[in-house]
């Protein structure tokens, strides 16, 4: 075999490869579908709530069960998680792209997050009635992530109810065909 070696080139972002930019980085990372969720948790007493909409949600370990969520650095919800020690993640249906925006809107106060939201407590964390599945978990350990913290959580329990999620993907909600 005669010729030059070639090396393969990375893929092209918006046309052209550059340089790593905060827009370049966010349209790139807008490509990557993730289910939507929202975490909550609540006071020793199981009052209290908050609650947060989180897409950085995956498995972590399988022995022990753990999953890892990111949460940004200003959130309310993840100051009561750290006080808390505990939380439960909600994934959501296909239908319930309103409660993402209501839990994701910052001037949407606590409470009013939960209001005519129907949820019940499970380990005295709020899980979402209508949710897809659900886990709740112990805080294990907390790392900081630039302008997130990355939360790593045992997974004490755990429930499904079928159906289909909703997908965050290209800046906007879908459903799977």
């Amino acid at each position: 075999m005669t010729g030059s070696l070639t090396t393969a080139q990375p893929p092209e972002v918006d046309g052209a490869a550059g340089p790593v930019t905060a827009q370049r980085f966010k349209d790139l990372l807008a490509q990557l579908p993730t289910a939507v969720t929202v975490l909550t948790t609540s006071d020793a007493d199981g009052n209290g709530a908050a609650g947060m909409t989180a897409s950085a949600v995956c498995s972590l370990s399988l022995d022990p069960p753990l999953i890892l969520a990111c949460a940004d650095n200003h959130s309310r919800t993840l100051a009561r998680i750290r006080t808390t020690g505990a939380f439960a993640v909600n994934v959501l249906r296909e239908e319930q792209a309103h409660l993402a925006k209501r839990f994701a809107d910052r001037s949407v106060g606590q409470a009013d997050r939960f209001a005519g939201t129907a949820h019940h407590l499970v380990d005295r964390l709020p899980v979402l009635d209508e949710a897809l599945a659900w886990l709740t978990c112990d805080l294990q350990a907390a790392y900081p992530g630039g302008d997130h913290t990355i939360l790593t959580a045992r997974v004490r329990q755990l429930g499904h109810r079928g159906g289909h999620p909703l997908i965050w993907h290209n800046r906007t909600f879908r459903i799977l065909a």
